[in-house]
């Protein structure tokens, strides 16, 4: 079976691995962060279940994480079922000085499953966990009632709408999202150009991989960009910030797609990306960090790695 390369990431807590394993694991916070019914059975044999309309399940992504091993307070493997193949994960739990991480490793993955982005779901889930635990409620909880990426119909949505609502001015998400050091935190860009004026140039990698003019810039209101992607037909992203009290409601709108499957990807996408807008502004730092984003070299030694020492 061709399969995809390893998903590998890694999340930065301030809190102890103790605190963090049993929060993690706690099934009332993952009504916040993981399903909207949650079931746990906590030891090799068991497993964690969850469903309703935010969950991260669809008829070809599982509904169960089976617990194959776990050494309590360190690490646990699992499996978790996509088109209908056991991929394996492995949840490590560190201690690294004043902070402690989860480091995740998620592989096996069948390549037919690539256009379901799962870098960007696990992205989705730990920056709703870590805004459970820090500021007290999810980032943004994903429609999974909606998504059906292998069933689509000409009557899907052609466009992606998201929001998320930032605890602060609406001068600090503008700011993120318009300077070139925020940017190279925050969306990991490569060597940014952000030129705030209608026409001026705004790239945050390469030329073909992302934004490239600005369509419209009104200072902490909205902003609105062209987006190329390899050989996709152009599209625009406009983003607004409107103050509500002593908040600010960040909605993104992507559209002119020609079709719904051009969408799937840029959904999930960016409901990741403006939840760790989220953690950027209020905590300062997501804390999230990808050592290889569907890497160009697979692991073959992936199986003989998921062992918990």
């Amino acid at each position: 079976m061709e399969v995809l390369p390893v998903i590998r990431m890694r999340v930065r807590f301030a809190r102890s691995v103790a605190d963090l394993w049993e929060r993690f694991f706690d099934p009332i916070l993952m009504l916040q962060w993981l399903g909207n019914e949650i079931q746990a059975d906590l030891h090799e044999g068991g497993m964690i279940r969850f469903d309703g309309g935010n969950a991260p399940t669809t008829p070809e992504i599982g509904n169960t994480w089976e617990i194959e091993q776990i050494k309590k307070g360190s690490a646990i493997l699992f499996t978790w079922r996509i088109l209908g193949v056991s991929t394996l994960v492995l949840l490590r739990f560190r201690q690294v000085g004043t902070f402690s991480y989860i480091e995740l490793k998620h592989g096996a993955i069948p390549f037919s499953a690539k256009d379901f982005h799962l870098s960007e779901h696990w992205n989705l889930l730990f920056a709703n966990f870590k805004s459970v635990l820090e500021l007290g409620g999810p980032a943004l909880r994903f429609k999974y009632g909606e998504y059906h990426p292998m069933t689509l119909t000409r009557y899907d949505p052609v466009e992606v709408r998201h929001s998320v609502l930032i605890e602060a001015p609406a001068q600090l998400p503008f700011d993120v999202w318009t300077n070139p050091e925020k940017l190279r935190h925050f969306i990991r860009a490569y060597r940014p150009k952000v030129d705030q004026q209608y026409g001026g140039i705004y790239t945050w990698w390469a030329e073909g991989k992302g934004p490239v003019v600005f369509t419209k810039m009104e200072q902490d209101r909205e902003i609105e960009f062209t987006w190329v992607h390899i050989n996709e037909p152009e599209t625009r992203v406009n983003i607004r910030f409107e103050e509500v009290d002593d908040s600010t409601l960040v909605t993104l709108h992507h559209y002119g797609f020609r079709n719904p499957e051009a969408v799937i990807g840029y959904d999930i996408g960016w409901a990741s990306i403006l939840s760790e807008l989220k953690l950027v502004c209020e905590l300062g730092a997501s804390g999230i960090e990808r050592e290889i984003d569907w890497a160009i070299e697979e692991d073959p030694d992936f199986i003989r790695d998921y062992q918990i020492g």
